[in-house]
């Protein structure tokens, strides 16, 4: 309970943050800075989806492997990619996701952003509760038994690793497709603000 606090303490700060300063200055980017932001947004994007990959790949290629030292390998790799891939490619992500959406389009006038935003959300408190009990549960079982992945009783935490990251990678690119589509359109309000003004 205390890590899920933690988390959306850690989140309403670095929501608050750019949302304030985009509210204060009323930032609007111009072509060129929107273009550098929305390279380094992809950027952290790429490197998000690169630890999920690595990270369902490894998870799947342990399910059948019977060598107990690749098996830990494996696991240790997969807490890397977490720790150097996953986190820092999805905080970052949230941090230019915000910043475009505060400079380019605003935070709460297209419905998409606020998608985005929610399932930005979603995927980190997943991840950072459910998914990291899963990746130290699974890693300290198979750590802890030198029996065989397929008869270890403890596996089935690999089985809800794989599942867990199918579910992150599914949200992300559900993400990364509205993204481009940019699907729902403007919101009610900002449609009536539009015309008048």
């Amino acid at each position: 309970m205390i890590t899920v606090l933690g988390i959306l303490i850690v989140i309403g700060i670095a929501s608050a943050i750019p949302i304030a300063i985009g509210k204060k200055l009323s930032i609007k980017l111009n072509a060129k800075q929107k273009k550098w932001w929305l390279i380094l947004h992809i950027l952290f994007v790429i490197l998000y989806f690169s630890g999920i990959l690595g990270s369902l790949l490894l998870a799947l290629f342990t399910r059948w492997k019977t060598d107990h030292a690749v098996i830990h390998s494996a696991h240790l790799f997969i807490e890397y990619f977490d720790w150097f891939l996953i986190i820092p490619g999805m905080m970052g992500s949230l941090m230019t996701g915000f910043w475009l959406a505060v400079g380019a389009w605003g935070i709460t006038r297209h419905y998409w952003v606020i998608v985005k935003w929610v399932g930005t959300i979603t995927a980190i408190l997943f991840g950072s509760t459910i998914m990291d009990t899963w990746i130290h549960e699974s890693f300290t079982a198979i750590s802890a038994n030198s029996i065989q992945p397929v008869h270890n009783p403890d596996s089935h935490h690999n089985q809800k690793m794989i599942i867990g990251f199918l579910l992150v990678l599914t949200n992300a690119i559900f993400l990364t497709v509205i993204s481009y589509v940019k699907p729902w359109g403007k919101r009610k309000k900002w449609k009536i603000d539009a015309s008048k003004g």
